[in-house]
């Protein structure tokens, strides 16, 4: 049997509908092992083909007899009109991801079957099914155990930027309001052998690898034993990855051990510098009180942060985006990513906005975190886009790229996080001209 599994291209779930197969991006694109993990469970009687359309285009008469498409919200009305283009032709069509897990009967009406949630268990189960003729509507939500993660198939996969990307572990204990990842995976965390995540490292050609877990200090000893195997075992890897900045800043010696592992930088959501905010959001392992000092102990051993900013919380206030940028550039933080609170389906935040009678749009492809879908508390939707851009376009602009760049260098000594942060700054700075401009 022949099988296309494609990633629709992200282009197609925001505004501006540019194209983005760019050098820039094949160079510094963030991987994802979705595809390639369904791949490695895919028995080796069949064909896979993947296809990533942010750099390539779909052939619908190519000759396939499945073709499973990854959804995120953003691109959910793209894939459904490409998943009806392909049954037209008389292709069966499977959706699944983050979108189609969280609104199957939407999804259903666009495709023959659709998967909920983690596919290795049901993916096997349902090409069985396919064979015999007896597809079912929907493949129910199963975590696999941790040992049942697969190597994914990143051979299969054509176009690779120069970041590769592993991950350890799935699933998250906490219930941030506005986040789909403990819906989606699931808040017991599955941790896979130390072994089988130390040999797969060492088959990445890349020398720079991102871990694609929630966050690594969830999991506390597990990562401090999985440093001690890369710098036994020598893997030689500069790598990045998530973690929780209070508990970072907490830890000086999970930093020194990190760091002589390869760490050159770690993403911190700091969400909110409001208080108010961050317990709206659930995200109570957070302390804005503590945020300065403990960006300054990362950096301190010699690691980049990386800090995730959302606007828009119930707490907020127009007052909160010169606050915010104001704090942003005093902290040295190495780079800055800005979103617009957006309300996925799936979360707790939706459910509550939505009985609430304030999500104003369900156009899926507005769901980029670059528009308001939804009225805010204390500002209208124009005040809450208006301070964002007024956040981004200060802190992204020319004097403070500069600032930041030569700030990191000396940080890094010219070491690898002198390539990197820049490179992200650069993205970010590109990203947010293109969206929110």
């Amino acid at each position: 049997m022949k099988i296309l599994l494609i990633y629709p291209k992200l282009e197609h779930g925001v505004t501006t509908q540019r194209d983005s197969r760019t050098p820039f991006s094949k160079l510094f694109g963030n991987p994802t092992l979705t595809l390639p993990q369904v791949a490695a469970v895919t028995p080796p009687e069949h064909e896979v083909r993947i296809l990533d359309e942010n750099f390539e285009k779909v052939d619908f008469d190519g000759d396939y007899d499945l073709v499973g498409i990854s959804v995120l919200t953003m691109t959910a009305p793209y894939a459904y009109k490409m998943a009806d283009k392909f049954r037209e032709r008389g292709v069966k069509v499977v959706l699944g991801g983050y979108h189609p897990t969280a609104l199957p009967e939407e999804a259903k009406q666009h495709a023959d079957s659709v998967v909920l949630g983690e596919a290795e268990v049901s993916w096997p189960q349902l090409l069985e099914d396919f064979k015999k003729g007896k597809l079912k509507p929907f493949y129910n939500m199963a975590w696999p155990e941790p040992e049942k993660i697969p190597e994914p198939r990143m051979d299969l996969v054509k176009h690779q930027p120069l970041t590769g990307c592993i991950q350890m572990s799935r699933g998250c204990p906490n219930a941030c309001e506005f986040c789909s990842t403990s819906a989606f995976l699931g808040k017991r965390v599955r941790k896979r052998p130390l072994k089988a995540v130390i040999e797969e490292m060492k088959k990445i050609p890349n020398k720079l690898i991102i871990f694609r877990d929630a966050s690594l200090t969830t999991i506390h000893s597990y990562s401090r034993e999985l440093f001690k195997e890369m710098i036994e075992q020598k893997v030689n890897k500069k790598w990045i990855a998530n973690g929780n900045i209070n508990l970072l800043g907490r830890d000086e010696k999970f930093l020194e051990l990190a760091r002589k592992a390869g760490c050159i930088a770690w993403f911190v959501g700091i969400e909110s510098i409001s208080p108010a905010s961050l317990k709206e959001a659930h995200k109570i392992s957070n302390r804005a009180d503590e945020y300065e000092k403990a960006i300054k102990t990362i950096r301190k051993h010699g690691m980049a942060v990386v800090a995730g900013i959302i606007f828009g919380f119930d707490g907020d206030t127009p007052d909160i985006f010169d606050a915010t940028l104001e704090s942003m550039l005093e902290w040295d933080i190495d780079a800055g990513e800005f979103n617009v609170l957006t309300p996925y389906p799936g979360t707790p935040l939706y459910d509550r906005l939505d009985s609430e009678g304030r999500i104003f749009s369900k156009d899926w492809s507005k769901y980029t975190q670059s528009n308001v879908v939804y009225y805010p508390k204390n500002m209208t939707p124009e005040e809450l886009m208006e301070g964002t851009r007024r956040v981004i376009k200060g802190y992204y602009s020319t004097p403070q790229m500069m600032k930041r760049l030569w700030g990191n260098v000396k940080l890094s000594k010219l070491a690898a996080t002198s390539f990197v942060v820049p490179s992200i700054n650069f993205a970010m700075r590109r990203y947010y001209m293109r969206e929110f401009f």
